[in-house]
């Protein structure tokens, strides 16, 4: 301010006194409250707009959040040695003061007391917003349903075993201080039904397009994509299929290997978190750090999708365009780490659609959305899987399958693999193999609530 004051005063002595005394009794321009903030259209499109920068934080899905859950599934080998590089996510040896799971915890409930702070602000401007007033609140209520759809995912047993399992706090209201840090863990069933309610208002949002903001920022499409995520981990598969066939005007790309390379912008991008020379992660915490040489995560060509009959062909193009032996190419900047993070395509839809439909009773439109995208992928004319023809639990697998091949470094698989309450393993028939299941909540299969959660809330609990 100072520093301020004394160029001021230099401006002032090119100016006449009358001039000089009315520039020094305005507030200066970068002295900006937070009511300036709130009564102004443009600040606060800015406002809403860092929503979006806190979920792409770096330590969170920006970056290494992103990274530990492809860490817990079954896809990959960390080969990095190195505790700050997911190790121990994929040890399944996360404990209370490891570092990934304190700076997963952080940054997600730093996210949502912004969301939180925000909805209050808003509330007390909402004059100021005019005609986007519901929009920027289904905005930022979808960013918090973001936030707490990880959370479970991570820290809570799965939903088939029990609704009422211990999940995350639910922190709903705007803190400043530290007077509410004592609350309880809701259950499964209530952390699932606030992202449901918190994506009841998604009417207001844009209906999506390819667009830099409509694939930057929460649509219809986007929210309606976590609902049928949600759907799919309760498995109430009616829901999650209306969910689904309301995701339009969105179309699979002709070829897959474009969706990861720059605009990054298309008509298969539902959700994405950009990147810029001027705002990405760094090395230890980007996408293409970790993929790009090989020399932290590598695939496990000897047990992973790629191992299956049918799934590691040469004629696919997720193997031809998107893989170089055990390397993975959908994120390969590993220099300027530009690389977007994509959350929600279209890809996602059809294969999630193909599971509901199987198992809400209606085989023929699982086979047509599965064939869908395994025929971006992979010619008729080279594929040994017969898929037209595919019944029962054989249709079942190769869904399970599909997705698997389509999603691999996406952050999606660990996450199938809880919502079925499945046992992972890992390099399976070698000497590293490692097999964890849901039985016990000990064995790293989910994570314990960190350390420096129960430091300052006494009302955590196992």
């Amino acid at each position: 301010m100072k520093r301020l004051v004394i160029y001021s005063l230099l401006f002032c002595s090119l100016l006449s006194v009358t001039g000089c005394s009315d520039f020094l009794e305005k507030e200066p321009p970068l002295y900006i409250t937070e009511n300036d903030v709130y009564t102004d259209s443009e600040r606060l499109e800015g406002a809403v707009t860092g929503l979006y920068l806190a979920l792409k934080d770096p330590y969170f899905m920006g970056g290494k959040a992103a990274i530990v859950i492809d860490n817990i599934g079954d896809e990959m080998v960390n080969v990095s040695g190195n505790g700050y590089e997911a190790l121990m996510s994929y040890e399944m040896s996360v404990g209370l003061t490891t570092q990934e799971n304190s700076q997963t915890w952080q940054y997600a409930y730093l996210t949502i007391n912004k969301v939180n702070t925000f909805l209050k602000n808003l509330e007390a401007s909402k004059e100021y917003a005019g005609d986007k007033y519901n929009q920027y609140v289904a905005e930022a209520k979808f960013v918090r349903a973001m936030c707490y759809y990880y959370l479970h995912q991570i820290y809570t047993m799965p939903y088939k075993m029990g609704s009422s399992a211990l999940s995350v706090p639910l922190r709903l209201n705007a803190e400043s201080d530290i007077t509410n840090n004592d609350l309880a863990r809701s259950t499964s069933k209530e952390v699932l039904d606030q992202i449901l309610a918190d994506l009841s208002e998604s009417d207001a949002l844009p209906s999506g397009g390819n667009t830099y903001s409509l694939v930057t920022r929460a649509t219809q499409g986007a929210a309606e994509m976590l609902k049928m995520r949600v759907y799919m981990v309760m498995e109430d598969w009616g829901n999650a299929i209306k969910a689904g066939e309301k995701v339009k005007g969105y179309k699979l790309l002709s070829n897959v290997t474009t969706v990861f390379r720059s605009p990054y912008i298309s008509e298969e991008a539902i959700f994405s978190l950009p990147m810029s020379s001027t705002n990405h992660p760094d090395n230890q915490f980007a996408l293409g750090y970790f993929y790009y040489d090989g020399t932290s995560i590598v695939l496990d060509k000897q047990s992973n999708i790629m191992s299956i009959p049918g799934y590691g062909l040469s004629e696919d193009a997720r193997i031809s365009g998107l893989t170089d032996g055990v390397i993975l190419k959908k994120f390969i900047d590993g220099v300027t780490f530009d690389d977007w993070v994509p959350l929600f395509r279209y890809a996602e839809t059809l294969l999630d659609l193909s599971e509901c439909y199987y198992n809400n009773n209606e085989p023929g439109k699982a086979r047509a959305a599965l064939l869908e995208v395994r025929r971006r992928s992979v010619p008729a004319s080279a594929d040994p899987i017969d898929v037209a023809n595919l019944s029962g639990d054989a249709l079942k697998t190769a869904i399970y399958n599909e997705k698997r091949a389509e999603f691999v470094g996406e952050a999606i698989r660990p996450f199938d693999q809880r919502r079925r309450a499945e046992t992972i393993v890992k390099q399976k028939g070698t000497v590293g193999e490692l097999s964890v299941g849901p039985e016990l909540k000990t064995n790293g299969y989910i994570w314990p609530i960190p350390q420096s959660e129960r430091s300052q809330n006494k009302l955590i609990t196992d």
